[in-house]
């Protein structure tokens, strides 16, 4: 009975023991841990919204769905959650505390209903083809053209950039250059932008690169921040529905920024523009003022020391123009840069009259000479700050009935300069 008892009390002893040690390592962190999956899950940012975005220990992160389905976020990059997100969509400028800087190639591929998209300030990057097939959009809002700021050489600064070279239902075709000609090859691109784009908002770009929006016959609205110093050869040519573009800014307008803008009506040429480029505002039927309020009146400032060839060619709206000079550049005398008919150029056009014009002197008994093609309606012009009024400058003007000279150049006549034109007056 002893014997019995003497078992029962170690056996009891012997589990107190068991209890005691489980007890103790709980309590020191020498036990067995058996919830490591769950404390692995939390370390990894296997956590809800809150973490979504954060980078773990080994930096990766692993990609999170907001809480309505819309956006899919991975570290600083958003893209679409699926296809079928629609309506308008405001892209957050942060998410979990992170910064949205990234927007990726083909992150809004096939989103076919989305009617309107703004882009924050903070995306620095937009991948290509980003918003490909985005058929039903209307209006975009982006905080610079093509894949970041200050693009100026590549396909990268084409608006068309983000929308990419894949054809899709509902896209149109247009081709954009870029960058410089390489041995007189222009380098270009076929993009496919959604047809029924027609609002596009830039908010906070420096430089527009050349044909940036080239060819976007489709769009009737470009807003651009005005901080915008820069823009490249072409960058509008065509855009036929624009009727507005302001670009307090810049310093030069290039060739052939708006020719083709067959509905730009009104333009302010900015103090510190000293350049026009040739062809600028060809083919611009509607522009019936710049820097003036009032129709049919171009004034351009005597700040401007360059006119390109063929600059207001098609430009039939002008009843007034006032220029700082004839022609190309001040103090013209023998070339056919120095008749008035220069800024308006050779090619002929609906309300253009054909008019012939003689330059420099004659080379063995032959008379140099242009026809040039000046506005049928124009009627005055006023000449601020000439030194040399060349060789048949007004010659054949017979549509004009006043010229206004400043005194500067009226010691300077070259013969035949008002030749079958109206007298000019000297003030």
């Amino acid at each position: 009975m002893k014997k019995r008892f003497t078992v029962i009390l170690s056996f009891v002893f012997a589990v107190c023991l068991c209890f005691a040690l489980t007890a103790c390592g709980g309590l020191f962190g020498f036990g067995t841990n058996n919830n490591s999956g769950s404390n692995n899950s939390s370390s990894s940012g296997g956590n809800s919204g809150n973490n979504s975005g954060s980078s773990s220990s080994g930096g990766s992160s692993q990609p999170k769905e907001d809480s309505d389905g819309t956006f899919v976020y991975s570290g600083a990059s958003v893209k679409a959650a699926s296809t079928s997100i629609s309506g308008e969509i405001i892209i957050p400028s942060e998410h979990g505390g992170v910064p949205i800087d990234t927007i990726p190639a083909d992150a809004f591929k096939g989103c076919n209903a989305i009617t309107s998209i703004v882009v924050p300030e903070s995306v620095t990057t937009i991948g290509a083809g980003a918003f490909n097939g985005c058929s039903s959009l209307r209006s975009i809002t982006l905080s610079f053209v093509g894949g970041q700021k200050g693009n100026s050489d590549t396909s990268t600064a084409n608006f068309g950039y983000i929308f990419g070279t894949s054809s899709y239902q509902g896209g149109t075709k247009i081709n954009q250059h870029y960058g410089v000609e390489i041995m007189n090859n222009k380098r270009n691109n076929n993009f496919y932008i959604p047809s029924t784009l027609r609002s596009v908002t830039i908010t906070n770009e420096t430089v527009l690169g050349y044909g940036a929006f080239q060819n976007c016959s489709i769009i009737t609205k470009i807003e651009l921040n005005e901080e915008i110093i820069q823009v490249g050869i072409s960058c509008f040519e065509n855009c036929s529905k624009i009727e507005t573009i302001s670009l307090p800014s810049i310093s030069i307008i290039p060739d052939s920024l708006f020719s083709g803008c067959i509905s730009l009506s009104k333009f302010t040429i900015n103090e510190n523009v000293d350049t026009i480029g040739t062809e600028a505002f060809k083919g611009c039927s509607a522009l019936s003022s710049i820097n003036s309020e009032t129709a049919g009146e171009f004034m351009i400032p005597d700040a401007i020391t360059s006119i390109g060839e063929s600059v207001f060619n098609g430009c039939s709206m002008i009843k007034s123009i006032t220029l700082p000079f004839i022609g190309s550049q001040r103090g013209n005398s023998d070339t056919p840069a120095a008749c008035f008919g220069y800024v308006f150029g050779e090619n002929s056009y609906q309300g253009g009259t054909k008019i012939n014009q003689h330059y420099g002197v004659e080379i063995m008994n032959n008379k140099r000479n242009n026809n040039y093609y000046i506005p049928s309606i124009l009627r005055n012009v006023t000449i601020t700050n000439e030194s040399v009024i060349g060789y048949g400058a007004f010659q054949n003007c017979s549509m004009l009935q006043s010229i206004t000279i400043n005194k500067g150049a009226q010691n300077s006549v070259g013969e035949k300069a008002f030749e079958n034109t109206a007298t000019p007056t000297w003030v």
